[in-house]
């Protein structure tokens, strides 16, 4: 007899054992009965000695898996990111498996042994309702049981309940595992990655001094299992050459050995075609792709090519950390600096620092590049703890481009005809000052190519009703409802409620409603009308919703079929067109002004990112940004373009408010559907904390904790939240304490939820 540690995903940080008559692998899958529910769980531990218990141990059911899913590196990862983000083991796990193998839990009805038992008793009452019930067929869901109710009812005019069913011990409800999984067109299919290969030359341009030098360093650390591997961080200015090396590098590690293999994470989906184009081109055949957009099963199969070592580089956001490798050598972070390499919802992992903890247990080398490292990254270089390169100069020598500020009062306000509703409402704010669209004009005049960079999407940021005095609110979220023109609707874009302004308003009451801001929808509209004749095309989320539609819009733009770009910042991140020259930032006060502590870098790093997309190609590039605070030192310092400049004023900002590199921070979120049950909950939680202060001694005295309080947007999808923030230099004791108050109370169930947000990205 065999005991298994199994971790199964429910919301328990343990494990549980079960028996089996064979021995099993770790990292197999095993289906198991837990409580009233049939589960997938993962065998993380297997021995010959019984538990020291008296608990009657149950068998698994099944055996999924031939093979091992997860390697014995891929659940020490496992048990490293349990602990560090405070997550479930069985949780953790399921969260590492891509979608095509995680199985979907649903309510299923079957008979009980007393209903088997009825189907049989020919004295029974009930022996003609199970018999119609259950024929061949021994489990209904929830829908189709109804339905045959439904039927019987109507054929013998008794009715009969479900609730009534279970009460008499007739059947019973059980949880099962469905899997999920469909069959969908790949958005970069082998065709599409064929077609980028014979398109773009696939002969490495020579390398530049300093590339040679940065490459050298990397290379000559090898590709082989070492223990004590530091990251490389590599900040270079944009236009540098970034991707060059580590195109470079990946030649060596298939030179040393073609058998190796490299893991390139990528910070959002749209930046995986272009990476996909130049990958696929330098190493034809080589290269696997994955993203969101996939269908499950085509998902798998990318990755399988990855885990038998039919393919030696995977291209991926955030979730490709996870991938089963065969010979993983290298890891390479693009952007790593990138806020979506954070997950805010389930296992709240950072994929940067997920693959840096990677390569340390694989012992093999990481690569983190950016034009404007992460505060925390860079301050790991200053410590030592990453070994820095530097590439300060771009690749072509071109110089890096102008950048200049227009701080004239644009909000004179205009009027405009939402088109749906066949009227005219007075509009708050004139998007664009007149030098940004004088210079748009005589840059198309020139034959050359602009980005405009709005920081919203939709038509404009409310609709202000004169008469209440307040925004048109979501019902559900404690932020206002989002004018979007073409579908003339409020939406919410936290929730997607949708509420039509032509049924909300009536044409003698439109005068008393105001709109308010622009998005990118009117930004569009706007420069349509004021520069006749452009091909202006709009890229937001609103409109690359199609699985194909950002490829195209990115690749028109490339071939000169599209003169301007106008959309949110995904345009600023990591895009190459060589006959882009001007870029305009509008509105970018309202990122500095956000009441979060990363405003400052998350500002210098949209106007450097943003900037490095003009002059990358035989022009040189200006920039105009439209602010009101030209003397910030953040903007100073983006003016300049100096990393150096940003990191002297945030790293000091930072350290006299002792917000991160210099602590640590765990987000408690509380939320229910129910304010007086919530309310009673973050109570109890509030007397917790200040009776564990009280008694502690002075031990927790480099802990700060704030709350629990109401956060900026205390409702969201009808939840209503409140969150609990700790703080501490001292690491060991802030997962200490975040630990122990989680222990303290059960874990919440109905209602009532908890998210733990460790590192959190923003306070918001």
């Amino acid at each position: 007899m065999y005991y298994l540690d199994v971790a199964v995903p429910v919301a328990l940080n343990q494990t549980f054992t079960y028996t089996s008559k064979d021995v099993l692998l770790t990292g197999i899958r095993v289906k198991v009965s837990f409580g009233r529910r049939r589960l997938v769980g993962v065998v993380v531990g297997v021995g010959t000695v019984k538990p020291k218990n008296d608990m009657e141990l149950k068998a698994i059911e099944e055996v999924i898996d031939a093979e091992p899913v997860y390697s014995e590196i891929l659940l020490s990862l496992a048990r490293w990111l349990s602990s560090y983000y405070l997550h479930p083991i069985g949780e953790v796990l399921r969260s590492m498996l891509p979608a095509s193998l995680v199985k979907k839990e649903k309510t299923q009805y079957r008979l009980s042994p007393l209903g088997s038992e009825v189907r049989e008793d020919e004295t029974h009452s009930d022996r003609a309702l199970i018999r119609f019930l259950w024929t061949r067929r021994m489990a209904f869901s929830q829908k189709n049981l109804k339905a045959k109710l439904t039927k019987w009812q109507e054929e013998t005019g008794a009715k009969v309940t479900l609730k009534k069913l279970e009460k008499d011990g007739l059947i019973i409800k059980e949880a099962i595992d469905k899997t999920h999984g469909r069959l969908d067109l790949n958005l970069w299919s082998e065709k599409a990655i064929e077609e980028a290969e014979a398109l773009i030359p696939n002969k490495a341009p020579e390398l530049t001094e300093h590339q040679v030098r940065v490459t050298n360093t990397i290379i000559e650390g090898g590709f082989e299992k070492a223990e004590g591997r530091k990251a490389y961080l590599l900040h270079g200015v944009t236009g540098a050459g970034k991707t060059e090396v580590y195109l470079k590098l990946i030649t060596q590690a298939l030179k040393t050995d073609p058998a190796n293999q490299v893991m390139v994470l990528v910070p959002e989906i749209a930046l995986t075609p272009q990476m996909t184009r130049v990958f696929s081109a330098r190493f034809p055949g080589q290269v696997a792709v994955v993203h969101s957009a996939m269908a499950p099963a085509e998902r798998w199969q990318e990755l399988q090519s990855i885990r038998t070592n039919q393919r030696q580089i995977l291209i991926g956001p955030r979730s490709a950390v996870f991938a089963a490798f065969e010979r993983l050598c290298l890891l390479i972070v693009d952007e790593e600096h990138d806020s979506s390499y954070k997950q805010t919802t389930g296992l709240t992992y950072n994929g940067r620092d997920v693959a840096v903890m990677r390569a340390h247990l694989e012992g093999k080398p990481i690569v983190l590049g950016s034009a404007t490292p992460s505060l925390e990254s860079y301050a790991n270089a200053v410590q030592g703890k990453y070994q820095l390169l530097e590439l300060m100069e771009r690749a072509n020598r071109r110089p890096l481009p102008a950048i200049e500020f227009i701080t004239s009062d644009v909000q004179k306000g205009f009027a405009r005809k939402l088109s749906g509703v066949k009227r005219a409402m007075p509009v708050v704010d004139l998007p664009i000052d007149d030098r940004i669209l004088d210079a748009l004009r005589a840059n198309l005049a020139e034959g050359k190519q602009a980005m405009v960079l709005v920081n919203r999407r939709g038509f404009a940021y409310f609709l202000f009703s004169v008469r209440d005095r307040k925004a048109v609110a979501c019902p559900n979220c404690s932020i206002s409802l989002t004018v979007h023109e073409k579908s003339t609707i409020l939406r919410c874009h936290y929730c997607d409620f949708q509420k039509s302004i032509d049924r909300m308003i009536s044409a003698d009451a439109a005068d008393g409603y105001v709109l308010v801001g622009y998005g990118s929808e009117q930004m569009e509209q706007f420069l349509r009308d004021g520069i006749p004749g452009a091909r202006i095309q709009r890229v937001d989320s609103d409109s690359v919703g199609p699985r194909d539609a950002l490829p195209q819009i990115l690749d028109k733009f490339r071939e000169g079929e599209i003169d301007v770009l106008v959309g949110t910042q995904m345009l600023a991140k990591g895009h190459d067109f060589a006959k882009v020259t001007l870029i305009a930032i509008l509105e970018i006060d309202q990122t500095l002004n956000l009441p979060d502590f990363r405003a400052g870098e998350r500002t210098f790093q949209l106007m450097v990112q943003a900037a490095g997309r003009a002059g990358r190609g035989e022009w040189s590039g200006h920039v105009m940004i439209q602010t009101q605070r030209a003397d910030h030192p953040v903007l100073k310092a983006g003016l300049n373009q100096s990393y150096s400049e940003f990191w002297q004023d945030q790293i000091q900002f930072r350290k006299a408010h002792n917000y991160p590199p210099f602590s640590r921070m765990i987000v408690f979120e509380f939320s229910s559907s129910k304010r007086d049950k919530l309310l009673r909950w973050t109570g109890e939680v509030e007397k917790w904390v200040g009776q564990k202060l009280k008694n502690s001694e002075g031990r927790y005295k480099q802990l700060s904790i704030m709350g629990p309080s109401i956060p900026p947007l205390e409702t969201i999808r009808g939840r209503s939240r409140r969150t609990l923030l700790l703080m501490s230099s001292d690491r060991q004791q802030l997962w200490g304490f975040a630990k122990e108050l989680m222990e303290s109370f059960d874990s919440p169930s109905g209602d009532l939820r908890l998210r733990v947000d460790v590192d959190p990205q923003s306070l918001m």
